[in-house]
């Protein structure tokens, strides 16, 4: 926890430092009327409390960003909290989204490539984990469109629907899956081919291992030894990467939020950026650094589960 603690306060230094030395806001929001008049400029700096210290400056915004008060936006004067909390669902559903589809066919399918190493099978699996890791989101993304979304109009292509909120009505919720497909597979399919490499080179040294070949001996069915002991023991390394992946993935899925129109906190951060919104801009990179920092400690306490020897350390 003090760890976490720490990566907070040294994230916020680095977003407070950078909107520093990106100019001054103050010049940024003047009409360009109004920008070379030097009281209209200092009544601005003022009036955004700009004038203060540094050191001033920075408490502010630290201890208003623990209370989850990040000013308000801009260039529709909304509190950045309340457009965080619009936005955060539509993030949530599709990073689970993506994950679901990475976990159900990732790992199932690396582990079969180690059992049935060098088999055809095998040989799919890698080029397949190949071609995933190696195809960019957005082109990947593209062609999704213009083949089921433009050419044979199988999927949508942009948006979540009407779906605003955590938890969608009964009659909502096929339609939200159906918006989902295309953009959750885009963002699964780089971690599906990761999770299968990752999961294949684990599996691969705990089959080697001497009490596998032990329990083989012993006579244990194939079936057993591999789901019950070996598989057990590959969850691990799969556990880091599968919590700091579900942590990126909150972090933001900008491309993926772009090219599908998806409102999430993606696509706000790049709006921010692009308007010089600095206070939306914060907002979205600190909530991120805690939901990687929360991440990171629920792989930790699941350690245990996986493998009783941590618990008992």
């Amino acid at each position: 926890m003090l760890e976490g603690a720490l990566t907070l306060i040294a994230l916020s230094m680095v977003v407070f430092g950078s909107v520093q030395l990106t100019g001054d806001p103050a010049r940024f929001l003047m009409p360009m009327t109004e920008a070379q008049d030097e009281n209209v400029y200092r009544a601005q700096r003022e009036a955004m409390g700009l004038d203060r210290p540094l050191p001033v400056q920075y408490l502010d915004f630290f201890f208003s960003a623990i209370r989850f008060d990040f000013g308000e936006s801009f260039t529709n004067k909304r509190p950045i909290n309340e457009m965080l909390l619009e936005r955060l669902p539509a993030t949530v559903h599709l990073a689970i989204a993506g994950m679901f589809l990475a976990i159900v066919f990732g790992v199932p399918l690396g582990i079969l490539s180690a059992v049935k190493r060098d088999s055809i099978y095998d040989r799919i699996c890698k080029a397949f984990s190949i071609f995933g890791m190696a195809a960019p989101q957005f082109w990947v993304a593209i062609m999704l469109i213009l083949f089921l979304g433009g050419k044979f109009d199988l999927l949508p292509t942009y948006g979540r629907g009407e779906i605003e909120g955590w938890f969608p009505s009964i009659s909502q919720i096929p339609n939200m899956f159906y918006h989902l497909i295309l953009p959750a597979f885009v963002l699964a399919l780089s971690i599906i081919a990761a999770m299968m490499r990752l999961g294949r080179s684990a599996m691969l040294e705990i089959l080697d291992s001497d009490y596998i070949k032990f329990a083989q001996v012993k006579g244990l069915e194939d079936r057993k030894v591999i789901w019950k002991h070996a598989a057990r023991n590959a969850l691990i390394p799969l556990l880091t990467f599968g919590g700091t992946t579900l942590a990126g993935l909150l972090n933001g899925l900008v491309v993926v939020e772009v090219v599908f129109a998806w409102p999430g906190i993606g696509l706000m951060l790049l709006e921010g950026i692009m308007s010089n919104n600095y206070p939306q801009v914060q907002g979205a990179i600190l909530l991120s650094g805690f939901a990687y920092i929360m991440c990171a400690l629920l792989v930790d306490v699941s350690y245990g589960y996986a493998d009783p020897r941590i618990r008992l350390n």
